[in-house]
């Protein structure tokens, strides 16, 4: 439908689109007024439609998605060479992790995920990176009518569990599990920061039966990977210097 607007036509009414579109009248009328309360038309006082400031807002985003992709993948697929496990980049989208990329390594990974695969934030380590993020109060409004269910005893089963979690994650500048998402699935997880600090993306490497001297040797070399990111990308690495002007890792928060 967005198509239909242009230089030639910026102004539409919905007879115009229906007739271009063939859509049902009634479904034409629902979609447009999904399209106006999202920001991506406005409608006219001669009831008429136009591009909104959401499709610009819209478009930055996809630009910004594809700078994350084109920057990370470089840094996943040395990661993955060097460590065997399988690496991944994703993006939150409302309550859910979308991921960017996947660069699978020579390790047994059960997890059958693809790239444009979304899964639960709140149930998957690099959700929570990316949830940690954000405000408690923006949570709270993101998961406010959410249905969480029951996925097991490490994953918040309601928002004040989840919110508790966060306050957890947010000290640590990476996440650790063994089979939080999936039985038998190490994961290990960090943010990606752009420009500002504020968390653009997050990383994980993923390998099954891995052992825990594995997953500590993982954990350096994925923030390491994150910081190389986050460094690309303007942003702050997860490790800092700390009081006695060393390099140090922030603490692993595990699950």
């Amino acid at each position: 439908m967005l198509r239909q607007f242009g230089r030639e036509r910026p102004r539409l009414g919905a007879a115009d689109l229906g007739a271009a579109l063939g859509i049902p009248r009634s479904s034409l009328h629902r979609l447009l007024a999904e399209m106006v309360d999202m920001g991506l038309l406005r409608r006219d006082g001669d009831g008429r439609y136009a591009l909104d400031a959401g499709v610009l807002l819209l478009g930055h985003e996809f630009l910004a998605s594809q700078d994350v992709v084109a920057l990370a993948r470089p840094v996943l697929e040395a990661l993955s060479a060097s460590t065997g496990w399988t690496t991944n980049l994703a993006v939150r989208q409302g309550a859910s992790i979308l991921y960017l990329v996947r660069c699978r390594g020579e390790g047994a990974v059960t997890e059958n995920v693809s790239v444009g695969a979304t899964l639960p934030a709140h149930a998957t380590l690099m959700g929570r990176v990316l949830l940690a993020g954000l405000a408690g109060a923006d949570v709270a409004a993101l998961y406010e009518a959410h249905v969480f269910g029951d996925r097991g005893d490490a994953v918040p089963s309601s928002l004040q569990a989840l919110l508790e979690q966060l306050e957890r994650d947010r000290a640590a500048g990476c996440l650790a599990s063994d089979g939080y998402y999936e039985t038998g699935l190490a994961v290990v997880a960090a943010p990606v920061r752009e420009r500002g600090d504020s968390i653009a993306a997050a990383i994980n490497a993923t390998r099954a039966g891995a052992s825990a001297a594995e997953a500590v040797r993982v954990r350096a070399a994925v923030i390491e990977a994150a910081d190389t990111i986050s460094a690309l990308m303007g942003g702050s690495p997860a490790a800092f210097v700390n009081s006695n002007g060393e390099r140090a890792w922030p603490s692993t928060t595990a699950a």
